[in-house]
């Protein structure tokens, strides 16, 4: 399995309250999906700590149109993964 494929079948299922480029994950789903964007070899991924000191966060990115922020709640089980994605075209460029 890739990050990928482990992503797309995060994202298949929908989940009441969370809005619709955002899952809750799951501390397995956590921990694997790290593990699986550290083997991805054309993506980067750059881990800082958010500005609430309660929470880590992973920002993930791969070529492509999305990008990804994943986001560890390090007192409770509120981890989550945000999709973002490129919509903006311009003459200099993507977004990303």
């Amino acid at each position: 399995m890739t990050a990928h494929e482990l992503i797309r079948d995060i994202f298949s299922r929908y989940q009441a309250g969370v809005p619709g480029n955002a899952r809750c994950v799951t501390r397995p789903q956590l921990e694997l999906l790290r593990k699986l964007i550290a083997e991805d070899a054309e993506g980067r991924a750059v881990e800082s700590t958010a500005a609430d000191p309660g929470y880590s966060a992973t920002v993930w990115l791969p070529s492509g149109r999305n990008k990804y922020i994943l986001t560890e709640d390090l007192h409770g089980k509120r981890h989550r993964l945000t999709r973002l994605a490129n919509l903006v075209r311009t003459d200099m460029g993507r977004l990303f």
